[in-house]
């Protein structure tokens, strides 16, 4: 049996039920001509990352049948998939960080001299595919050493090394500014000119307007339809995404808060290595206000938290807490307090993913008087609740006692979102909020974020994404390096642009070089 061999990719009436029951994709058929970059998109659970890893051999299809350039296979592994000039970047990295970028884009598939590697004839291979790209690295840097857009650009020169001519790319921006991201897309660009082709599973439909030939819409695990996206538009694909109109956004009113609800002085962090992330950081957000802190991944972020929830002792400087010094406060102590926290690793932070998602619920609010019957949990309460949220959150899934562990990403995280946002806190502090959530639960949690900061609460809220701190910060740090090079108003004369040059090169002057 053979199909149309001018189609790189065609998946007819594939369906993929896991042995709890859970129907993944129902029927799906998907088609991708050679040569073009062909956009995945449908809201979170909608079946888009398991489709494709059933093609790339990670996941067992239940049933349908899958051709490759005309001819049908049935890969049982990664291995198999990448044999036959396949490749797929993953929306979490799979890097060795103490490796260098050499040894990573080799690992696997190591040429020899003799009986040793030819660590020089792999290095020439790279710099000619990197070249061809405009996909720049250094070679001999550690992987740890790099920013989060540099790794992607590696993920990518390793599938390029393997040979694939076909390759996923699972979520690709979701940590990029603008500047990088339209690096990639001339990289990608450059690719389907070469006789590549591309599908790009993503959420965002401003980038299947700008970069895509094709956009194919999945919903509830179905193929709702597949359109040229020169013929469509970002309503039509919308409206097929969900199916319904998305819900206005949630104006911001004026709160007038007065009081100081979170402040940093001065404050200095090093991470476990003794390497300085956060410098003399200072800035302080009142109640009803949201404090945005814009910046690539790996710029002190993380370290900036770590530091605010007792993860790690500052160097110096002082945090306070509603006029309180909570400086170097444990985390035990931390979570007593009236304070949100929606952290950016949402499998190993956020949830426990061998748990239910009633018990995910009440993470460090179990002992409350609420969900207790003298020494044992009131699970009457819990699951109501559980169910509570479950619907007002517009969670899939099966019921409060399935695992959280067989939920897709974005439903994990909305599990989270409603945990914190639903205390009621005085301080949220939420770190990519929305990473991996689709386009309508997208604007669900910013309303939801939003909701809290017209209640009074004070938000400190830190992204990647640009139009989100953007669409939701009353004021906006820009951190680069471990530092806060500017902090503005969230008002007109801001851009993302302006921003972005602010977290690429930190302070400038006018001609666009370091002061």
């Amino acid at each position: 049996m053979g199909t149309d061999i001018e189609n790189a990719i065609e998946m007819k009436d594939m369906y993929k039920i896991y042995p709890n029951g859970t129907v993944a994709n129902s029927g799906v058929n998907f088609c991708v001509k050679k040569g073009e970059i062909h956009a995945l998109v449908g809201e979170n659970g909608a079946g888009k990352t398991t489709l494709m890893k059933v093609l790339f051999g990670l996941e067992e299809k239940t049933k349908g049948a899958v051709f490759i350039s005309g001819k049908e296979v049935n890969f049982k592994s990664p291995r198999e998939a990448i044999a036959n000039g396949m490749g797929m970047v993953h929306q979490e990295f799979m890097l060795i960080p103490s490796y260098t970028v050499a040894q990573n884009i080799a690992l696997g598939n190591e040429k020899t001299k003799k009986i040793f590697c030819d660590r020089k004839s792999e290095k020439e291979q790279m710099e000619k595919i990197a070249k061809q790209f405009g996909l720049a690295a250094d070679f001999d840097e550690p992987v740890y050493r790099l920013s989060v857009g540099a790794k992607q650009r590696i993920e990518i020169l390793k599938v390029l090394y393997n040979n694939a001519k076909i390759i996923i790319l699972d979520e690709p921006t979701a940590v990029l500014t603008p500047q990088e991201t339209e690096e990639l897309f001339c990289s990608l660009r450059l690719m389907v000119k070469d006789g590549y082709t591309i599908v790009l599973i993503t959420h965002k439909i401003k980038e299947v307007m700008d970069i895509s030939d094709s956009v194919t819409v999945l919903r509830n695990g179905q193929t709702i339809q597949t359109l040229k996206t020169s013929e469509t538009d970002p309503e039509e694909i919308t409206s097929l995404m969900i199916g319904r109109q998305l819900k206005p956004k949630r104006e911001r009113v004026a709160c007038g808060g007065k009081n100081v609800v979170f402040e940093t002085r001065n404050l200095n962090v090093r991470d476990k290595r003794g390497a300085l992330k956060v410098k003399d950081m200072s800035f302080s957000i009142r109640e009803g206000e949201i404090f945005g802190i814009a910046g690539v991944e790996g710029n002190g972020q993380s370290e900036l938290i770590d530091a605010v929830i007792g993860f790690l002792k500052p160097s110096s400087g002082k945090v306070f807490y509603n006029g309180k010094d909570i400086t170097g406060i444990s985390t035990s102590d931390f979570r007593k307090e009236s304070i949100g926290y929606i952290p950016d690793d949402r499998n190993l932070r956020g949830s426990s993913l061998t748990q239910s998602v009633a018990e995910n619920f009440i993470i460090c609010s179990h002992n409350s008087g609420k969900f207790n019957k003298g020494p044992y949990l009131n699970w009457k309460e819990v699951r109501g609740e559980a169910r509570r949220l479950i619907k007002e959150y517009e969670i899939k899934t099966d019921s409060e006692t399935a695992l959280v562990g067989a939920m897709s990403g974005g439903n994990v995280q909305k599990v989270i979102v409603a945990r914190e946002i639903s205390k009621k806190p005085n301080l949220l502090i939420a770190c990519q909020p929305t990473r991996g959530v689709d386009i309508s639960s997208i604007e669900y949690i910013h309303n939801k974020i939003i909701e809290q900061r017209n209640e009074g609460a004070a938000v400190l809220l830190i992204s990647a994404e640009l139009t989100e701190i953007m669409g939701l910060s009353d004021k906006i740090g820009m951190l680069y390096d471990g530092e806060l090079v500017a902090i503005q108003d969230n008002d007109d004369r801001i851009t993302e642009n302006e921003i972005g040059k602010y977290i690429l090169n930190g302070r400038q002057n006018q001609n666009g070089r370091e002061e």
